[in-house]
């Protein structure tokens, strides 16, 4: 059995998958507490389960990363960088105590000038002087040579609780980006292993030892425990949930606009014949510009629990703010489900509250609770339609990549729209017409996102640089540097990168059986001095690209 569970704006969905089939399901409101609702939804979901040991995989996505930065609560983080000449790092700047320190790489990762050990060590001594205790070291061309982030990191770390190195996150070179995502994998790192370390307490209390892993914003999955040194990609992992859930529950053929329809929020994402759209330069998560690598999908602030209103100009409203729970189940404001129970089109609640509230809207709008709670659906629906073609024209302004990184020359235009989520067949009639689109409401819809988590695969990604000339390869995610000859070629360095991915993959909890990899990148480009070749430069990156576990895989080939 595999236990899928997804922690939403408003409740938490959980999952029970065995042999491929959803045998289990429930949702559970969320308390102000995480951790009490992660609680109260394993203890809901476990009660359709004769024994936890028979739980052999567990698979969880969390709002607490996401949650941190954009309510800037994260803990403070200092950081040291080196640049070298060219662009100012002071542009980049972030947190409460940045220093910069003499050393430079030049392109090639040769060494220009050392790395200043007394700099380091007193911008160390200053963050200490504050009471920061977590650190950031970026060197500005790193992923072609760590050594000066790697001494930094042996200097410092006795004196801090935790130092992120840029380089082992992500082998790209975007300095301003690599400088922003070290920033947050140190400045949420207590906020993440304190929910990790709470989460695995509480699963040892209800007997559940089976492997645990965490959704990524890329749609893939990671070993909890290893998740603790890169908490930043815990960050978006409810968007990758349903994309990976609309993939699970309805295959996503042709150009397919899915859509994940919740009490706060509803997400959206593009589909490209099976395919989910993917954010090749890493994803804005609150102000920061990061590497971190993310499926493409747009949150907007309208969901079946978004407060309605009518403004001074007798114009309806609905959203951005959720005032909590809907007048039907003891709310203060009348909201878009109240109009669903005021229609009989959803059971639960209050239906007398909810009818009454959509009375009271309604004598604003001269309109009486039935008709007010179509206009309420209809302009909901219009609301989501407009946004969603503000998204689509976004994406279309781009190149298009799909998961394997591949540019599309064509524009994605749906021909269809997955709803997903709890309130999803009852708007679905709405959105139809809105979009003048045919809408697919899949089984098990309600708990899109927790089937997503449970049927995604562990993910990885790892890039190689080898610069035959100096006679080194360096793979910075698996903190690697290794010799090579000076004819050293493409196919071996292949070879090399696959060795080290499936020993990554392997470390955060792939099977063999989820072994499927892209060649995202590949360039060879030969040094020339004089009239003469002196070496060649080679870059490749591999990735196991986000999926679907093999059982649930085999299901559908089933069917």
């Amino acid at each position: 059995m595999i236990l899928g569970l997804d922690v939403g704006g408003t409740q938490t969905d959980a999952v029970i998958l065995e042999n491929g089939q959803i045998v289990a399901s429930c949702k559970t409101v969320n308390r102000p507490n995480l951790l009490e609702t992660l609680n109260l939804a394993l203890d809901d979901i476990l009660s359709f389960v004769d024994s936890p040991s028979k739980i052999r995989r567990m698979v969880f996505s969390t709002t607490m990363a996401t949650n941190a930065v954009v309510q800037d609560t994260m803990d403070p983080a200092g950081m040291i960088v080196s640049a070298g000449p060219g662009m100012n790092p002071l542009w980049f700047e972030v947190g409460p105590s940045f220093h910069l320190v003499k050393g430079c790489m030049d392109h090639r990762g040769q060494e220009v000038t050392p790395i200043n050990k007394a700099q380091v060590l007193g911008a160390a001594a200053s963050m200490q002087k504050q009471g920061i205790d977590l650190c950031g070291v970026v060197c500005k061309f790193s992923v072609r040579n760590p050594l000066h982030e790697n001494l930094a990191g042996e200097w410092i770390t006795p004196d801090f609780d935790f130092v992120a190195l840029g380089h082992r996150f992500s082998g790209s070179l975007n300095f301003p980006r690599r400088v922003a995502t070290t920033y947050l994998n140190a400045a949420l790192y207590k906020v993440h292993k304190r929910f990790v370390d709470a989460l695995e307490k509480c699963l040892a209390r209800k007997g559940l030892n089976a492997p645990r892993y965490l959704m990524k914003p890329d749609g893939g999955t990671v070993n909890l425990s290893s998740s603790h040194f890169f908490p930043a990609q815990a960050s978006q992992s409810g968007p990758a949930a349903s994309i990976m859930g609309a993939l699970a529950l309805d295959s996503c053929k042709g150009q397919s606009l899915v859509m994940d329809i919740g009490g706060t929020t509803t997400d959206m994402a593009l589909m490209f014949d099976g395919l989910p759209l993917l954010v090749p330069g890493g994803i804005l998560l609150g102000r920061y510009q990061t590497n971190i690598r993310s499926l493409q999908s747009r949150s907007i602030g309208m969901g079946g629990d978004s407060r309605i209103a009518v403004d001074e100009a007798g114009e309806l409203t609905i959203g951005p703010i959720r005032d909590g729970s809907p007048v039907a189940f003891g709310g203060p404001s009348p909201t878009p489900t109240d109009a669903l129970v005021t229609l009989g089109l959803m059971e639960g609640g209050n239906a007398q509250a909810a009818t009454l509230a959509m009375k009271d809207l309604g004598q604003r709008l001269d309109l009486d609770a039935v008709a007010c709670s179509h206009r309420v659906l209809r302009q909901m629906a219009l609301g989501i339609a407009r946004q969603a073609l503000e998204f689509i024209n976004y994406v279309n302004d781009r190149p298009v990549y799909t998961i394997h990184e591949v540019v599309q020359s064509v524009e994605v235009q749906p021909e269809a729209i997955v709803v997903l989520g709890g309130p999803a067949a009852m708007l679905a009639p709405y959105l139809e017409r809105a979009f003048a689109l045919p809408c697919r409401v899949p089984p098990h819809f309600a708990v899109a996102n927790a089937v997503g988590a449970a049927a995604a695969r562990v993910t990885s990604e790892i890039t190689l640089q080898a610069d035959t000339q100096r006679g080194t390869a360096v793979i910075p995610e698996a903190g690697l540097e290794l010799p090579v000859a000076r004819d050293f070629s493409m196919g071996q360095a292949q070879e090399m990168a696959l060795e080290a991915l499936r020993a990554r993959a392997l470390k955060e909890g792939a099977t063999e059986g989820e072994f499927s990899y892209a060649v995202t990148e590949r360039e060879s480009f030969n040094m020339i001095r004089g009239s003469g070749r002196t070496g060649k430069n080679i870059r490749l990156k591999l990735t196991i690209v986000p999926g679907l576990i093999p059982e649930w895989e085999r299901k559908e080939a089933a069917c």
